[in-house]
């Protein structure tokens, strides 16, 4: 009979799905048996019709036998959650001969435009083609004519929905609405968007749906992946359909991308490089809606709906330029996006005309980031100086209106805005930056160049305290406000913390640095410590409110948060710092027991004792630090080196050469020889050929020179 193979009963226990502990809200009222989905937590029906699954966190309370006084205290069971589907319209298809009759025209009027006419020639402007309907004047110098939508208002365009397109999904509005309430927490550290007091899941699904969904899909990720998963793949897919198949261009789609790419959730997908594609499309929208171009900015005598209009634009656009140059700084990219008088002058019109304090949040982390732009640009030219670029005093004239500047942008941040988390992260971080800038990237640095060596160990050991700062505020931060922290916010902490892990040990390109002392002030074990045994269990954010009902449904309780994500990162990096740590401890233990060793005991004088006999010729000295000590206390003049014929040397001892400069000088004793350096070591300046007079000390036998 053929045996069974041992694989099978493994493959079979694997493929056992998970027990259902308790149905979900929607099998519960089809009256359905709960079976569980390919997905860990989610029902097989949840997953098929794309709904999410929501558990209770307990079995229903059951109805009490008999009429019991007690039973009437008893609370009625909860009704089941509400849900909700967002609708989303596309621009409608249009006739295919409308768009040639179009095309027609306007290769028409160009061809009329291409030789200039007289006034008997010239003809009143067709309506037709003069109708905004018509679009604009067709130029070969533009090729991408803008659509409807540009101009913001998308009311005249006609519209389809997109039902047909898929199943619809349905969300559960309980867990949106605190996924919307915890964005709130969120938006300070990047307020690109504006969320009225008044704003619920409704209403934000009838005005501003594109929004409530990049909204969702950032806060989701740390609750409940298969929310997330739900949100994020109709974020992507509408996304899609609207920016590609339809080519809609309006200030809606701006935000919604500027939010998810704010909040990019990349502990989910490490490995995935789709946030450099969504960063293109933001840019791409603010050059379609000419966001970047300078426009009438006298908000004084425009209507309140106009004015909020155009601070919402102002918004989008310096948002944009915020998360794009956050990206390029990380990432050691060219920027693409550049901060123009046009910029400074949203910065200032935001200011005056709005009374929000995540304006001027705004405001003030849009011209930090500039400066932080100007320095990195001015790094970049160290390492790729010639002759044509910019020398050394120009650049220090440029480094030092920069710092300038930096004050004075620091100095007139108010106190209120000055201690929030997101500025005081961002002034700390430009601050360290410009003080060990060539260490504070992710790439590996590299110094080719040696001549003009960009690392300075003053600044470095300045840069220790600037990090210590940084650390400090950071730690002390509970790990809720760490898990709202935006793209720009991690990736600064990554970089500080990539800046101090190369401060812990030596830095070969600058031998000045001490690096005992800059882990004594910066104590970055410690903090590694912090960071990676952050508490979060203590959190009472709404966004974990899912994780026993995860727990129920059969799934993991494992959280999935940032901070989370973060501790296992920090972890091994730990490791690895406390491995090098101790190589390097013991490397310095190990030269400070030779260094104040006896050398009779360490077994150096090892290779000394052949000298009694005689057999110097073939010995190797190098690598003793009494040889090399004995080498560095003679000059080039020593006649005891470099004596071409020595005669006041006894024979057996042999003569020396011009070159044989390697052999140590060997006196009448050995204590004699292996001491001879000791003077210039401890600092006192002996020079041989002064005190002896070498005149007629040929005549002078070995006896004589002996007792001198």
């Amino acid at each position: 009979m053929e045996q069974p193979s041992p694989s099978k009963p493994q493959a079979r226990a694997h493929s056992k799905p998970n027990k259902m502990n308790y149905a979900c809200e929607a099998c519960r009222i089809s009256k359905l048996k709960c079976q569980s989905g390919p997905q860990p937590g989610i029902c097989k029906r949840c997953s098929e019709f794309k709904r999410e699954c929501v558990f209770r966190t307990s079995p229903r309370t059951r109805r009490p036998k008999g009429s019991r006084p007690e039973a009437e205290t008893l609370p009625h069971p909860p009704g089941p959650s509400k849900t909700f589907s967002i609708d989303f319209t596309m621009p409608a298809d249009v006739e295919l001969h409308d768009n040639f009759d179009d095309l027609r025209e306007k290769h028409e009027r160009f061809i009329d435009d291409l030789m200039p006419s007289s006034g008997e020639d010239e003809v009143e402007d067709d309506p037709a083609i003069t109708s905004p309907s018509a679009g604009q004047t067709f130029s070969f110098n533009d090729l991408s004519m803008p659509t409807p939508s540009l101009t913001g208002s998308t009311t005249s365009t006609p519209s389809r929905r997109m039902s047909s397109l898929g199943i619809k999904p349905q969300f559960n509005l309980d867990s949106a609405a605190k996924l919307l309430e915890s964005f709130r927490s969120m938006l300070p550290y990047c307020p690109c968007v504006v969320l009225p007091d008044d704003a619920d899941v409704r209403s934000m699904a009838r005005s501003m749906p594109f929004v409530l969904l990049a909204i969702l899909a950032v806060t989701s990720c740390s609750s409940s992946l298969q929310g997330h998963s739900l949100y994020d793949e109709e974020f992507r897919k509408v996304l899609g359909l609207k920016f590609v198949a339809g080519g809609e261009r309006s200030v809606e789609l701006l935000q919604g991308l500027i939010i998810y790419c704010s909040w990019y959730p990349f502990h989910l997908r490490p490995k995935n490089k789709q946030l450099k594609q969504y960063l293109r499309m933001i840019e791409d929208l603010v050059h379609d809606l000419e966001l970047d171009e300078e426009t009438d900015m006298n908000l004084a005598f425009k209507s309140p709906e106009r004015r909020e209009i155009k601070l919402q634009e102002i918004r989008a656009y310096l948002s944009c330029f915020y998360d794009t140059s956050i990206s390029s700084w990380a990432w050691s990219r060219p920027y693409t996006l550049k901060y123009t008088s046009w910029m400074a002058k949203c910065c200032d019109t935001l200011e005056q005309y709005s009374d929000l304090e995540q304006d001027h949040i705004l405001a003030w982390l849009v011209r930090l980031q500039y400066i932080l732009n100007e320095f990195e640009v001015l790094h970049r030219s160290y390492k790729k100086s010639s002759d044509g670029d910019q020398n050394e005093h120009q650049r220090k004239f440029i480094r030092l209106g920069l710092e300038t500047q930096l004050r004075d942008f620091q100095s007139r941040i108010p106190v209120h805005l000055s201690s929030t988390p997101s500025i005081l992260m961002a002034s700390l971080a430009i601050d360290a930056y410009i003080l060990a800038a060539p260490l504070m990237q992710t790439l590996r640095p590299r110094f080719d160049d040696t001549a003009n060596s960009i690392l300075d160990a003053t600044k470095l050991q300045a840069a220790t305290y600037a990090v210590r700062a940084f650390f400090d505020y950071t730690t002390s931060l509970p790990a809720e406000q760490i898990g709202y922290f935006c793209s720009a916010d991690i990736a600064r902490l990554i970089l500080t913390i990539i800046l101090a892990y190369r401060l812990s040990f030596p830095l070969p390109a600058c031998p000045g640095y001490d690096c005992i002392q800059g882990r004594k002030v910066m104590d970055f074990g410690a903090i590694l410590t912090k960071l990676s045994s952050i508490d979060d269990d203590a959190e009472s954010s709404p966004r974990d409110d899912e994780t026993a009902s995860n727990k129920a449904a059969g799934g993991s309780s494992k959280k999935i948060n940032v901070v989370t994500a973060f501790k296992v990162v920090l972890g091994s990096l730990k490791a690895k710092f406390e491995k090098k740590s101790a190589d390097l401890e013991a490397a310095v233990e190990e030269n400070g027991r030779r260094a104040h060793s006896c050398p009779m005991l360490d077994g150096s004088l090892d290779q000394y004792i052949p000298l009694w006999e005689g057999q110097q010729g073939n010995m190797n000295f190098t690598g003793s630090p009494h040889t090399a000590s004995s080498q560095s206390g003679s000059g080039s003049g020593n006649y005891l080196l470099g004596a071409p014929t020595n005669s006041m040397l006894p024979s057996g001892a042999g003569s020396g050469t011009a070159t044989g400069y390697a052999k140590p000088a060997m006196f009448h004793d050995l204590w004699a020889t292996m001491t001879m350096g000791w003077a210039t070591d401890m600092g006192v300046d002996v020079d041989m050929q002064q005190e002896v007079d070498m005149a007629g000390i040929g005549n002078t036998d070995y006896d004589d020179f002996a007792g001198l």
